[in-house]
């Protein structure tokens, strides 16, 4: 269910109900492209069933799934467009277009082009823990994650506060910290280090090394690390459980349930297989997040967001 997950600190403020999230999602639901539009973004049914709820309480925890939609027009058939009309103009007039009637030309080709454009579209799952307070994007990307919470601004209002997770231990003093152990007894209890990462120097054109399906408790990975290559990602797994890659920014990717975790029970149906598959992950994810915390020295102050969010969209929509 989670690939990636960029996780937040949500206010006080937060819906004290899976109902009045979904009242404020529903002032947002996800609408496909027009044919003239390049981007429409929404909520959708996480079960992906047609005017399905668009949050769903499982297990005291709550799902929702974001859509983004685009439509691109390759660049040099705008270009192509653009240079028929301005040719066309200098064959009539006997001039050529300035640059604010290329520009006019330039949108005019985009939107003659849109219509034939397909449609891309994308979704990722938006999981919401209320007792803790936690908002965990399965984002691959910051642009996507950024759409999400410009999104929840818009139907939430200024009120809605909300943060990037913050460690007293940064991750990339953690990681240089694991990598440079010489035992294991130095690492935290629930995680061991697995075989990839990504080691960057300092400077204008930094020295990029790069470890894959390779041993990184040797003496040459610590040697990188006491030369001052920090580590900007470090594949990890927890408790034999989940696997994954953490970065400095502090963000879970390529996440992956080993064997046994989802073991086939008694589901049956559709239903009954996303609720067990939900309260699972959630449930694994929970335990992980909370020692991965743990291990990088405890939350520290979160760094707010919905202020960057707000600003970008000009958002100032009702609150919960």
């Amino acid at each position: 269910m989670f690939k990636n997950l960029m996780i937040y600190r949500v206010g006080p403020d937060w819906p004290t109900s899976a109902e009045q999230l979904e009242a404020a999602l529903a002032r947002e639901p996800f609408a496909e492209c027009s044919p003239t539009q390049q981007k429409s973004t929404g909520w959708v049914p996480p079960r992906g069933e047609a005017h399905g709820a668009l949050v769903e309480a499982i297990d005291g925890q709550w799902i929702a799934r974001f859509a983004i939609e685009t439509k691109a027009v390759p660049g040099d058939a705008v270009r192509r467009k653009v240079q028929e009309a301005a040719a066309q103009i200098e064959k009539t007039s006997g001039r050529k277009p300035g640059k604010k009637e290329l520009r006019d030309l330039r949108d005019d080709a985009l939107l003659a082009l849109l219509p034939q454009a397909f449609p891309r579209r994308g979704e990722l799952a938006v999981w919401l823990n209320p007792r803790e307070r936690w908002l965990a994007l399965d984002a691959g990307s910051q642009g996507k994650a950024d759409e999400v919470i410009a999104s929840l601004v818009r139907v939430a209002g200024q009120g809605f506060a909300i943060g990037l997770l913050q460690t007293a231990r940064s991750p990339q003093a953690a990681m240089a910290g694991w990598l440079a152990a010489e035992s294991a007894d130095e690492l935290p209890g629930a995680f061991h280090v697995e075989r990839e990462c990504e080691l960057k120097g300092s400077g204008d054109e930094p020295a990029v090394v790069k470890f894959t399906r390779h041993d990184l408790a040797t003496d040459e990975v610590r040697k990188h690390v006491a030369e001052g290559k920090l580590p900007t990602k470090l594949a990890l797994g927890w408790q034999g459980r989940v696997g994954f890659v953490l970065t400095q920014a502090l963000q879970l990717k390529k996440i992956a349930f080993q064997e046994g975790v989802f073991e086939e029970g008694a589901a049956t149906t559709k239903d009954e297989r996303f609720d067990a598959d939900a309260a699972l992950a959630t449930g694994e994810l929970s335990a992980l997040v909370a020692d991965l915390i743990d291990a990088l020295g405890g939350e520290a102050e979160a760094t707010a967001a919905t202020a960057q969010a707000t600003a970008a969209t000009g958002a100032d929509g009702p609150p919960f």
